[in-house]
């Protein structure tokens, strides 16, 4: 069955269905099994319990293995180990309570998203797990040891950005972090190359500190620029350039702008569309217009007026619509409110056309 772990010494005794999880109850069936110490095969069972595992989930049941494992006595007299439990490396690892082809998928979820992503991503695919579990994963996983390098490339990393720094190396073979140093020295970058003897070319940036380091470590190894301060080298030098010969730039820009204008006269302002009016009728002229504050004037006499015959505050505001604290600042008042000031400016006017420039403009 594929839905099982591969396993060659355990055998499926019993499989209990529920609403929410599905429980396996394997049994190790190998006679013998292996000291872990010694090496020794041993066959004189002492006792046995139950290692309780979580494995792939089947649909939307969680699937919960029972293992009953096995004790033995190690029959090897200068062994120090007198009593060991067997061995199932192709099912799981020792003291663990996820199966090997579980921690195989949430250890490549933890190394490509990391703890607090890889814990949300593994929620979704029904393999609940913590952060700190997915972390403890990548610390735990092997780590493959390149052959001899041949080119590395050096650069900094901030431990602290702005106040410590360590040297980072990285193999150009396959573009995988080789080692982390502390600090970023010509001693310690030496003394690394010198413990690497079949590095040949060694890719760095324009410090002087890194050539010292890789001149006394590997002397006869080929230093090369990394492409990318190569390209912000090329930058820097060709904006110094530019800047050297604004002048000479922007009267060039501005021959060729008057070489391209056609010499027509001036061009008949077109009148810019300002949108359907909302009401079709004329509006009134300012002759006609009230006065945008007559209505707070009105208001304010009414107030006093009402105030002075003993009406209360609460019923002057909801007559006259307004809120109480209004009444208040006009009963306050000696003289009724002058015309209120524009809150932003006015609109900018319509914008003129385009001139040909007649003298370049200075810088």
């Amino acid at each position: 069955m594929h839905l099982l772990p591969s396993t060659c010494s355990e055998g499926l005794t019993e499989v209990t269905m529920e609403q929410e999880y599905v429980r396996l109850q394997l049994t190790t069936t190998s006679p013998t099994a292996a000291c872990p110490c010694c090496a020794v095969s041993a066959s004189s069972i002492h006792s046995r319990y139950q290692r309780h595992l979580t494995d792939f989930p089947w649909g939307p049941c969680t699937v919960r293995i029972q293992l009953r494992v096995r004790k033995f006595v190690c029959q090897n007299p200068h062994c120090e180990r007198r009593i060991f439990t067997e061995r199932l490396p192709e099912l799981v690892e020792a003291y663990a309570r996820k199966t090997r082809r579980l921690m195989t998928v949430l250890r490549a979820i933890a190394v490509t998203l990391g703890g607090n992503a890889g814990a949300r991503l593994a929620a979704r695919l029904r393999l609940p797990t913590s952060p700190a579990t997915l972390l403890r994963l990548v610390q735990t996983a092997p780590v493959l040891h390149p052959s001899a390098l041949q080119a590395v490339g050096v650069d900094e990393w901030a431990w602290r950005r702005g106040h410590r720094y360590g040297t980072i190396l990285v193999n150009l073979a396959d573009h995988r972090v080789v080692d982390l140093l502390p600090d970023r020295s010509a001693a310690t970058v030496a003394a690394w190359l010198a413990e690497h003897p079949t590095i040949s070319v060694v890719c760095r940036d324009r410090s002087d500190l890194y050539a010292d380091g890789i001149r006394r470590g590997a002397p006869e190894a080929v230093q090369v620029v990394d492409r990318f301060h190569l390209v912000h080298n090329l930058r820097q030098a060709l904006e110094a350039c530019l800047i050297d010969h604004r002048s000479a730039l922007q009267a060039a820009a501005v021959g060729t702008a008057m070489a391209r204008t056609p010499p027509t006269g001036l061009v008949p302002r077109t009148p810019m569309y300002q949108g359907r009016r909302r009401n079709p009728k004329p509006a009134p002229p300012p002759a006609e217009r009230p006065p945008r504050h007559a209505r707070w004037v009105a208001v304010y006499e009414t107030l006093h007026r009402l105030h002075a015959q003993g009406t209360p505050i609460a019923t002057m505001a909801r007559q006259l619509g307004i809120s109480r604290p209004t009444v208040y600042a006009y009963l306050r008042r000696d003289t009724p409110p002058g015309p209120r000031r524009l809150q932003r400016p006015p609109s900018a006017q319509a914008l003129t056309p385009s001139l040909p420039l007649s003298d370049p403009p200075l810088a």
